[in-house]
């Protein structure tokens, strides 16, 4: 058996336990089998996010090239070869953290492998895989898609405008969730199956104890609706403590506050006026 077959199995073991492994057929996340491309848009062989992390965590390193756009200081571009698969991925090295009066300032590659984690329990596979490597994290590629930026700037409507509001929505809870204070159109990336894909949360996971955009809440699937309220203190612990324990406190009251929020809205509106069922491109 191959180490990222036995890794595999390690995994679904544990994430059954946590009750998020539904079949053989779904990943980490809950969800289908993943989509994931070559640069040349051939797919990529992988059945599940556990064996993208695998494949981020093994591969060797071909090559890696500076960023062309965005802060890319402590970003490169990397292409991952192992046998026959090739994919490129992005490697991140920031470690930025201030505690300031407010909550503090964070820039960290460990935000993103918090805010991975934290979406897996959740259910949400808005976030790209992603693993610790190279003093950084490095996260897949998300090939053949573009920018939210791009298609605002090309007067572009999304290919499905319903499916993209609603995942959208569900972004902004996460980024409530999480703090993230670097949310852009930037940020946000729309692939070729209209999928909306959740990038960079490197400035979140400081230590507010506020919902930084809960004016922006206007709707949320009942799946991630589901599981803010069933999650335990103790499964956000396990899962997010290795990246950011400083700051846990805040994020379980932030939670706290998400649920009432939302609870408050759905009393408002009703459920149909507030929750929808998930998106799924």
């Amino acid at each position: 058996m191959s180490i990222r077959a036995t890794r595999h199995l390690v995994r679904v073991g544990v994430l059954s336990v946590l009750g998020l492994v539904v079949g053989a057929t779904t990943d980490a996340a809950g969800a289908a089998e993943p989509r994931f491309y070559d640069k040349d848009g051939e797919r990529l062989p992988f059945k599940s996010y556990d064996e993208v992390e695998a494949f981020l965590a093994d591969a060797a390193i071909v090559w890696k090239e500076k960023m062309s756009a965005g802060t890319n200081k402590h970003k490169r571009k990397i292409m991952l070869q192992e046998g026959d698969e090739n994919a490129r991925a992005i490697l991140r090295t920031s470690y930025d953290i201030k505690d300031t009066h407010g909550g503090g300032f964070v820039d960290s590659y460990l935000s993103e492998l918090a805010a991975y984690k934290l979406a897996l329990l959740l259910g949400l596979d808005n976030v790209p895989p992603v693993v610790r490597r190279k003093g950084g994290s490095l996260q897949i590629w998300i090939e053949n898609a573009t920018t939210d930026a791009a298609r605002r700037e090309a007067g572009e409507e999304p290919a499905d405008p319903e499916g993209f509001e609603r995942q959208v929505k569900d972004m902004i809870v996460f980024d409530n969730l999480i703090a993230n204070t670097d949310r852009n159109p930037g940020n946000i990336i729309i692939d070729s199956h209209g999928k909306v894909w959740f990038i960079d949360q490197t400035r979140s996971f400081a230590g507010q104890e506020e919902l930084r955009y809960e004016d922006k809440l206007t709707g949320c699937s009942r799946q991630l609706w589901a599981r803010l309220q069933s999650v335990s203190d103790e499964e956000i612990r396990e899962a997010v403590t290795p990246f950011v324990k400083d700051y846990m406190n805040a994020l379980l009251v932030r939670r706290s506050l998400l649920v009432e929020a939302i609870s408050s809205r759905i009393q408002t509106q009703g459920e149909e006026g507030f929750l929808f069922d998930a998106a799924a491109p």
